[in-house]
């Protein structure tokens, strides 16, 4: 056995013992049924503390993961995150309420992410379908609720930067590109959950920047700076929630445990 292989069964067996959380928080993402919703460092979890962790995670099924938070890997893309809270809220719920096996409630959050799929993918048909033209085939799935009067769309990056504009980067809106439809806000496929955080805030500013008059450039600028002040105060919301965490356990539960 190679020693790297060592260091990965011992980790990934690791039974006792309890570890402080440093440098894993990324993103605070608000709240949803009680529950604080985190992107974290996934690379951080598999190394220091669960080799296979993927995606997401929930304090019913992870030991480590702390009392009423909901963990997003920023290793998944923008598309995937919806799906993602949403599985990791109906799993928790599953096996703390009814204690469910792990085994059993994920399955439901699979059940419940191929519903979300095919109801997104026929809004988007609908939608392409009411917008026609080149841009028909670059929707891919709504991406939450209206912002500023803005509905906000994921589309496919490479196709809008093979048949729509080869500098589109991240996002755009419908006031700063001309191929953007009317009260749209685009964000790129091919970006991480973490990134499009910021991208959706920086097209939000510029929009409402030049809503209001503003040249491209001063508005683009503002953007940034309103991008690069929030990751300033993500990073002191990360350092804060934690310093308030006590040390967590190591290793997964196979079934929900209710709480007293």
């Amino acid at each position: 056995m190679r020693t790297q292989d060592k260091v990965f069964c011992d980790l990934f067996h690791r039974k006792g013992g309890r570890i402080a959380l440093s440098g894993l928080y990324r993103v605070r993402l608000g709240r949803r049924e009680g529950q604080g919703i985190w992107i974290v460092d996934g690379f951080k979890v598999v190394r220091d503390l669960y080799p296979p962790f993927v995606m997401g995670g929930n304090d019913q099924r992870y030991r480590f993961n702390p009392d009423d938070d909901i963990w997003i890997d920023n290793r998944i893309g923008v598309e995937e995150l919806e799906y993602t809270i949403a599985h990791e809220l109906i799993e928790r719920r599953l096996m703390l309420e009814k204690g469910m096996t792990y085994d059993g409630a994920h399955n439901q959050g699979l059940a419940l992410e191929k519903e979300m799929r095919e109801t997104h993918r026929l809004s988007v048909e609908r939608h392409s379908r009411r917008v026609g033209g080149s841009r028909r085939s670059v929707y891919r799935m709504p991406y939450g609720r209206s912002r500023d009067g803005a509905r906000v769309f994921i589309v496919d990056g490479p196709v809008v930067r093979r048949e729509l504009d080869g500098d589109f980067c991240f996002g755009a809106n419908d006031l700063a590109a001309d191929y953007v439809p009317a009260g749209e806000i685009w964000l790129d496929s091919a970006m991480s959950c973490e990134h499009a955080y910021y991208a959706l805030l920086h097209q939000r500013e510029e929009r409402r920047r030049l809503a209001s008059g503003m040249l491209w450039d001063d508005a683009y600028e503002s953007a940034l700076a309103l991008r690069i002040a929030e990751q300033n105060r993500q990073e002191r919301l990360a350092l804060r929630h934690e310093s308030r965490l006590r040390a967590v356990a190591y290793g997964v539960r196979e079934r929900g445990v209710k709480r007293a």
